[in-house]
């Protein structure tokens, strides 16, 4: 869900995700969704905020966010078709990026062209994380 995406796909987004027994007010901006199949049909694993019996939102155990969780329920309609699933990075996946980054910036320091440096290297070292069109 992490995308920006105009109002009419966002409601569209809602009403699937209520149509499917989540509040869309539980579900960060952010969070992971993804479409499975478990023994017994598709599901939909979603992470949402983690409230307390009084409704409000948890911290996470740093205290420095709202806590979350994931859950799963049975998918009972199909997303809409212009839907994707997201799932954010891992720990490692960001780490191997930057690892590859820094390797980047060490051969670069070198040139003397910083203007012009190897732009199209960066983007695949970014991978799903670039944005090209960025200055």
């Amino acid at each position: 869900m992490a995308k920006l995406i105009d109002e009419d796909r966002r409601q569209a987004l809602c009403a699937w995700l209520t149509a499917n027994g989540i509040d869309p007010k539980a579900v960060p901006v952010d969070a992971d969704m993804t479409i499975d199949k478990g023994p017994t049909g598709r599901f939909l694993r979603c992470e949402v905020f983690d409230r307390d019996r009084d409704g409000r939102i948890k911290v996470d155990e740093r205290g420095e966010g709202p806590a979350r969780l994931v859950i799963n329920v049975p998918l009972k309609l199909e997303p809409p078709d212009w839907w994707e699933p997201y799932q954010k990075p891992t720990r490692d996946e960001l780490l191997d990026v930057l690892g590859r980054v820094y390797q980047l910036a060490e051969r670069w320091k070198h040139t003397g062209d910083r203007k012009n440096g190897p732009r199209q290297e960066l983007l695949q070292a970014l991978g799903g994380h670039a944005m090209p069109d960025a200055p």
